[in-house]
């Protein structure tokens, strides 16, 4: 339900190197100011100072240094503290900290009115895991605590110096989720009228820990009555950090931001930052392919076994919205399996209002013809056997009055190329299937190249192209549509580690532009689930379409339904059409590699949900001094 990043806005990474004498405790915060806590000396002559922020990110030059006594009015120097938590209560603020000593591991509370002066409460009663109380909260006149390092738990207290602990744990690991190790208590926040917790989950693998992070909603009414609970990693590290040593230093809240900080190799500090959930952004996952209906009329195009030329298989069709009804293009296999392309329309963009007895678009060429041969018509190509290879996989994209239509030319024995060719609007739209230009090759002889989809409009004088070599996503930027010389491949996209399209990715329908971007539909594998073509959206810059504004984090189409898996290929859904049409968005794909399908979502909340699934991104700091 929730996938890594599930909700997030984005992940940053902020990094700087620890000077030798300073151990850095954890992190706290007031209201909208933030602390850095660490020591400075050692052994047994130590001294606590925060660093304070205004927005968790950039630290101020010089600390504060704070003082600490007992109930004998002794200064501490010791300071063997770790696992620092801090909570404001009323008009004080109570820190707890635990000992780093093996022989005391206990649980210790401090009080503070103004930050800097403290007085230390002594063992918290019978905690002798990390925890601390839930700020500005007390139920029935008694402050809660959650702590715990195996499960997490729950105590009361109604003065902060005794504590009652609750018989039951209220967060236990679960077999065959995500946390199904020990849960290491992390903090607790007041949000809206329900309690966020969040607690790490330890993996330990090769003596090293993996952290990732698991949140859940506690009734405010009843702190002990769990509503709601991530079942997937609300943030795991990456791979690459799998041989580090990383401990949590804590999180903080910065208005709708959740801040976690982390200390690799007691050097490193990194922080991962992603929007807090709500009412209206939850902790259960957003799911994409529920925000896409599929239509119950699936699928939309099915092979005709009275047309030998489309019996065996219809499927990955483009489509245009022009002159009020949706036009498709689609690839057909028939007795002969050569691959041709057929043509339908539909009013509604769903039902199919006529179909065509006869192709529209045939092999003309020996680069895309079996046995490399050319045929004038349609009756030759059968007279001469057919074969594997053909036409494949269309798509169209209107330029001003001319409709350009990009597709796979096979000839059955070479790689596979991108070819191109266009057609008036006007002959289009009158059934002139002879007015389609000659094709040409535009991708380089030698190399498997797929996938292209031209934009509909020239960015910044340019036309922009997509194309797809194994695994990413190219960028090309041409003069004309002409064609003069073969794609290059001057920018890229790759797939995401980690993430449901990390293995490859290729474009699937000509982008959609709107006013928050231009929305491109694609296609991908993932390591997760190799045996699986999956379909996610991009939001691509308006003027700079090689930067990705916002990418789905889950995909929005998965080949779940039967049409999507029985088929001349199980688990393929392959975009290769997409249109808005009366604000509403309508994506076409292969199914199974044998049937045309539709999936449709009203274009404005798509769009919205995409803005609000923002994806990681990197930032620095080196210039923090610890003295």
């Amino acid at each position: 339900m929730l996938r890594l990043l599930k909700f997030l806005t984005y992940v940053s990474f902020i990094a700087f190197f620890v000077e030798n004498t300073a151990k850095i405790l954890g992190v706290a915060q007031n209201n909208k100011d933030f602390f850095l806590y660490f020591l400075l000396g050692r052994s047994n002559d130590r001294s606590l100072h925060f660093l304070s922020s205004q927005n968790g990110y950039e630290f101020s030059k010089n600390s504060l240094s704070l003082s600490v006594i007992d109930n004998s009015q002794k200064e501490e120097r010791k300071f063997d503290w770790q696992s620092l938590r801090l909570a404001k209560v009323e008009e004080n603020f109570f820190l707890t900290y635990k000992s780093t000593s093996p022989k005391t591991p206990q649980l210790f509370g401090a009080i503070s009115k103004d930050l800097v002066h403290w007085e230390k409460t002594g063992e918290v009663d019978h905690i002798t895991e990390i925890g601390t109380i839930v700020p500005h909260y007390k139920y029935r006149g008694q402050h809660i605590m959650y702590y715990g390092e195996k499960e997490i738990s729950l105590a009361h207290s109604g003065f902060l110096y005794q504590w009652n602990t609750f018989a039951e744990p209220v967060l236990s690991p679960r077999k065959k989720f995500f946390d199904s190790h020990g849960l290491e208590f992390g903090n607790t926040f007041v949000l809206d009228d329900r309690i966020l917790l969040l607690y790490y989950v330890k993996n330990t693998t090769e003596k090293h820990v993996k952290y990732s992070v698991g949140a859940a909603f506690f009734d405010i009414n009843d702190p002990t009555e769990c509503i709601e609970r991530s079942d997937t990693p609300f943030w795991e590290f990456p791979d690459e950090y799998q041989y580090k040593d990383i401990r949590p230093l804590g999180s903080v809240l910065n208005e709708h931001e959740l801040l976690f900080y982390w200390i690799v190799n007691e050097a490193e500090i990194l922080v991962t930052s992603c929007l807090a959930p709500n009412r209206n952004l939850p902790i259960k996952q957003k799911s994409f392919s529920a925000i896409l209906k599929k239509s119950e009329k699936n699928p939309i195009i099915a092979p005709n076994p009275e047309n030998p030329w489309e019996s065996r298989a219809t499927f990955n069709s483009a489509a245009v919205y022009e002159d009020g009804k949706v036009h498709f293009i689609y690839r057909a296999l028939g007795d002969k399996d050569l691959s041709v392309l057929g043509y339908a329309t539909s009013s509604d963009g769903i039902t199919i209002d006529e179909r065509l007895q006869e192709p529209i678009y045939i092999p003309r060429e020996p680069f895309e013809t079996p046995g490399q041969n050319v045929f004038k018509t349609f009756a030759d190509h059968f007279a001469s056997g057919g074969g594997y290879g053909g036409v494949e996989d269309p798509r169209i994209t209107k330029v001003d009055d001319t409709l350009y239509m990009t597709y796979v030319a096979f000839d059955g024995a070479n790689p596979p190329r991108v070819a191109l060719t266009s057609i008036e609007v006007s002959d289009f739209l009158n059934r002139r299937w002879d007015k389609w230009k000659s094709p040409k090759l535009i991708s380089a002889p030698g190399m498997v190249n797929k996938n292209a989809v031209i934009f509909p409009e020239k960015i910044n004088g340019k036309y922009v192209v997509f194309h797809r070599i194994y695994p990413n996503i190219l960028v090309d930027y041409v003069d004309d549509l002409d064609f003069d010389n073969y794609l290059q491949g001057h920018y890229f996209i790759p797939p995401r580690k980690n993430y449901w399209d990390s293995k490859k990715i290729g474009a699937g329908a000509p982008p959609i532009k709107t006013d928050d971007g231009w929305l491109f539909v694609y296609q991908s594998v993932g390591y997760q689930e190799p045996h699986k073509y999956k379909i996610g959206a991009m939001l691509l810059d308006l003027h700079k379409p090689t930067k990705v504004l916002h990418r789905t984090s889950t995909p929005i189409i998965e080949p779940v339904e039967a049409y999507e898996n029985e088929g001349f290929k199980s688990g393929v859904v392959y975009p290769c059409g997409a249109v808005a049409m009366n604000n509403k968005l309508h994506i076409y794909y292969g199914g199974a590699d044998t049937v045309v399908c539709a999936a449709s979502t009203d274009l404005d909340h798509f769009l919205h949900e995409m803005k609000h699934d923002r994806q990681p991104r990197l930032k620095r700091i080196t210039n923090i001094k610890f003295n």
